[in-house]
């Protein structure tokens, strides 16, 4: 018997992780949900028309147990009948806890296609996929995500009142433009705006670096939830601080060097034991950096450790970061 979808929808406050390619994967995912209950996890983005073509890599990007739940599944393509179909076979196999259209993703080979944010650009396109998506869900929560706009800050709004309409119930707002690089400053004012038209739950996406700005976001006008993004690489404290700062207690002080090479140490071993030695490895490079920057010797150590071929030489590197 499948286990039914959690309401995650009525969490409040709402703490989301943010879908991020080869970042959001399942030892990540597990990783953050031995650090905190709360957080609403969405895997990577996964392309439609790869889950139906049986791609063993699209399906290991959406595959979860049950100790990852509430977890959402967020799927992007150009063609609304192969997220329809999608959607089924993720809902028939996985029973995620809801189901999330990717219309924010500026990638250029995305957008070009006509995916991502090429949706936000392509109104009939964008609704007539929430449709075939929620005719397939079996029930599942749909939600969306999406960017500002293309070119005007307020084009989300009629794109978003839109899906809506057929039955979206929850959208999360990137506060960027398409073209705006990850340096350029979010814009909170025109999000609040944005939010402030929409009839459903809202999650606000954009410079949450803090618990503060957390703190911040969630007390924008109609703004429901927050969810983080690139500041969670290497530091899954940062989402348990906010889930804390949101509900009023206590706030967990930062990460003591040896804790953070601890909880390095563990995602590197579920990285390695999910998908080989060498991958795993290589894999965690990019990541490391995360969790040791900012230390002394931290730039050292990296070097040291982009050349660390095993898993056992990377956690010797590792424990040395620790020691020193």
């Amino acid at each position: 018997m499948p286990r039914p979808p959690s309401k995650w929808l009525h969490h409040r406050p709402l703490v989301a992780l943010a879908p991020m390619e080869a970042i959001t994967d399942r030892p990540y995912r597990k990783l953050v949900r031995s650090l905190c209950r709360e957080v609403i996890l969405f895997t990577e983005f996964a392309s439609a028309g790869g889950l139906l073509q049986g791609s063993v890599k699209v399906w290991e990007s959406v595959e979860f147990d049950d100790a990852e739940r509430p977890i959402v599944v967020q799927l992007y393509d150009p063609f609304p009948e192969k997220l329809g179909m999608a959607t089924r076979e993720v809902v028939r196999h996985l029973h995620p806890d809801g189901i999330d259209v990717n219309m924010g993703c500026p990638v250029r080979k995305v957008v070009r296609k006509g995916a991502g944010c090429g949706m936000m650009g392509e109104r009939c396109l964008a609704v007539d996929a929430v449709r075939q998506v929620l005719d397939n869900a079996r029930g599942t929560p749909v939600s969306i995500k999406t960017r500002l706009g293309i070119h005007d800050k307020t084009e989300v709004i009629e794109l978003a009142q839109a899906c809506i309409a057929e039955g979206v119930e929850q959208v999360t707002i990137h506060a960027r433009l398409k073209a705006d690089c990850p340096r350029t400053p979010a814009d909170w004012e025109a999000l609040s705006f944005a939010a402030r038209q929409l009839s459903v739950t809202v999650i606000g996406n954009g410079d949450i670096w803090t618990e503060d700005d957390a703190r911040r976001m969630i007390a924008l006008e109609g703004i429901s939830g927050v969810m983080i993004g690139r500041a969670a690489i290497g530091n899954p404290w940062l989402l348990k601080r906010c889930v804390q700062a949101l509900n009023g207690a206590a706030v967990d002080l930062p990460p003591s060097r040896e804790e953070r090479v601890r909880v390095a140490l563990e995602h590197l071993r579920l990285n390695v034991q999910c998908k080989g030695e060498r991958r795993g490895v290589l894999e965690m490079r990019k990541v490391i950096r995360n969790y040791i920057k900012g230390s002394l010797n931290a730039k050292r150590i990296w070097l040291k450790i982009i050349q660390a071929e095993t898993e056992k030489e990377t956690s010797e590197t590792l424990k040395l970061f620790a020691a020193t």
